[in-house]
């Protein structure tokens, strides 16, 4: 898609209140030219926004946006994947879970192909990774390409950034243990497809980077979306962890978020606003059973 839709209808029976979802805010505030993933709930009882960010980026690649920067202003509280506050608990527990059992090593619990496919990569010996889970080793991988990419120039550290300047209350639509647990709770034939995607998409790592990046600045959630689409198909079960299980989790979180009547602001990757099974989408057509509140909205 170009851009998400100027308004999204959405009506919630029981309680009586008509959520309207736009790109940005009202035309008569922003020019219409402007491209970005931030959505807004304009007839709840606060201000709450969705923002799609991209987790890490160049220096040069974040162009500050005038309607994003005034919603974080007008937010009291920003929600991102995981809350910032816990950061440190979570490299923690994310590094204990990445380990094997003791005395265990990743030989024979992975293919031999693959196994011996990263001793013949690997430049600086095997000990860094044969106790790791196959997903850790995916996360070890170098890419050449992808220097001066960094979370720090990230969306999301730029939105952290500015709630600690300003004072902003923060939380998280998961806690460490469960944003960890969505690699975890991987089965080793799981965590070797995550790897395997990783080796062997590598070669494509900077044009699918610089896709992706090109896609957000644009507000395409499709073209997003499609980039990965690929990869989806020959994983299902791993991205249903990565993205479908959390989006359908969250639901329940962000509406109660929506009608807890405080200004939010929501900050999660741009691909969990993509495709069919989205947050956008299952808020077009979710029943959720905490609060029994149907959404309906067209199509995005």
């Amino acid at each position: 898609m170009i851009r998400p839709p100027s308004r999204i209808l959405a009506s919630v029976g029981v309680a009586g209140i008509i959520f309207v979802f736009v790109s940005g805010l009202a035309a008569a505030e922003v020019a219409a030219s402007v491209k970005h993933c931030l959505w807004r709930v304009t007839n709840a009882r606060a201000p709450f926004y969705l923002l799609g960010s991209v987790h890490a980026l160049q220096r040069s690649d974040y162009d500050t946006a005038p309607v994003i920067e005034q919603a974080i202003r007008q937010s009291q509280k920003i929600l991102f994947e995981i809350d910032p506050k816990e950061s440190e608990i979570f490299t923690r527990k994310f590094r204990e879970a990445a380990r094997l059992p003791r005395g265990e090593q990743i030989i024979g619990k992975v293919s031999p192909k693959t196994y011996n496919y990263l001793r013949k990569i690997t430049i600086s010996g095997m000990a860094g990774w044969q106790h790791l889970y196959p997903w850790a080793i995916a996360m070890l991988l170098n890419y050449p390409e992808l220097q001066g990419v960094s979370t720090v120039y990230g969306v999301d550290n730029h939105v952290a950034q500015m709630a600690r300047r300003c004072s902003k209350a923060t939380g998280g639509l998961e806690s460490a243990d469960e944003h960890v647990r969505v690699f975890s709770d991987m089965h080793m034939i799981e965590g070797e497809m995550y790897l395997l995607q990783a080796l062997v998409h590598a070669a494509d790592a900077q044009q699918q980077f610089q896709l992706n990046v090109a896609a957000w600045k644009a507000g395409d959630t499709n073209r997003r979306y499609a980039i990965h689409a690929k990869e989806m198909k020959e994983a299902p079960r791993v991205w249903w962890r990565l993205l479908d299980r959390r989006n359908a989790k969250w639901i329940p979180r962000l509406e109660a978020a929506i009608k807890s009547g405080t200004p939010t602001l929501v900050v999660a990757g741009a691909l969990h606003f993509s495709g069919p099974r989205s947050v956008i989408a299952r808020l077009q057509n979710a029943v959720t059973k905490s609060s029994n509140c149907s959404y309906i909205l067209p199509d995005v």
